[in-house]
């Protein structure tokens, strides 16, 4: 196998590590991944999480003159795990017979224009599913159609206020307080009979499942700072959610409570 530049790989790598960070995977799998793919094309890769950032460095090992050093920026884009499954079997896949860096960036940018879908794919999914999961909770059919245009309100909102880069934060309080806000009047007209399902799932779009579980594998696994970072970004997240919420109680005459 004919060893690639240095330069061609890392910019390879950059975009891949770029990727995986970026749509909901743990600190530890991206460095697996990136480190199979270094491995097997000659090279050492190292990477420094942090919340925001990754810093990638790698060098020849056979030339210790030959190494390069980036700093490379995470833009949070939606959780997409089909595409982390399928950048983790691409590392695999290059270990085990792509040796060709030229194949092996064909194939990740055709599995990233794959996986690109419209911004309503994700709204009209998100308010299903939330939907869904008030009839979990119990909840009656008019809390499922309540949570359903709750939940499309505020995920259509999310995805204007990211375009217009809105703090996150800003964006976790008003999202909160305007679904719960609609829960309210659909309950103060009596179409549920579970109006405390109905508050409590309108706004569970909002919460950060996904970054609390990975917070902790980053703990577990001994990636300790990135850990405490994202788990203290989620405590954040979630007080600003409790903040809409609180409004609403203020502003309405919620009585279940």
């Amino acid at each position: 196998m004919q060893k690639p530049d240095i330069q061609e790989l890392s910019d390879f790598l950059i975009d891949y590590v770029r990727a995986m960070g970026s749509i909901g995977t743990y600190s530890s799998r991206v460095n697996r991944c990136a480190k199979r793919i270094a491995e097997t094309f000659g090279y050492t890769l190292t990477l420094n999480f942090s919340f925001a950032h990754i810093n990638v460095s790698i060098v020849d090992p056979q030339d210790y003159s030959s190494f390069r050093s980036y700093l490379i920026t995470l833009k949070p884009t939606h959780l997409n795990f089909s595409l982390v499954r399928d950048l983790s079997a691409l590392s695999w896949a290059i270990y085990d017979h792509i040796h060709d860096l030229r194949v092996a960036k064909r194939c990740f940018k055709k599995l990233i224009r794959i996986q690109k879908r419209p911004f309503y794919y994700y709204i009209i999914l998100q308010s299903i599913a939330n939907a869904a999961l008030s009839r979990l909770f119990e909840g009656d059919f008019g809390t499922m159609i309540i949570v359903l245009f709750a939940t499309l309100l505020g995920t259509s909102l999310r995805v204007l206020f990211t375009y217009m880069r809105l703090d996150e934060r800003i964006q976790c309080i008003i999202c909160s307080f305007l679904s719960s806000y609609l829960t309210f009047w659909g309950t103060k007209f009596d179409c549920t009979q579970t109006p405390e399902v109905a508050l409590g799932t309108s706004i569970l779009y909002l919460i950060p499942g996904v970054f609390f579980i990975n917070s902790v594998i980053d703990i577990l696994q001994n990636y300790i700072q990135i850990g405490i970072s994202r788990i203290t970004n989620v405590a954040i997240i979630i007080s600003c959610v409790a903040i809409g919420v609180y409004a609403t109680l203020t502003f309405s005459n919620f009585r279940f409570l």
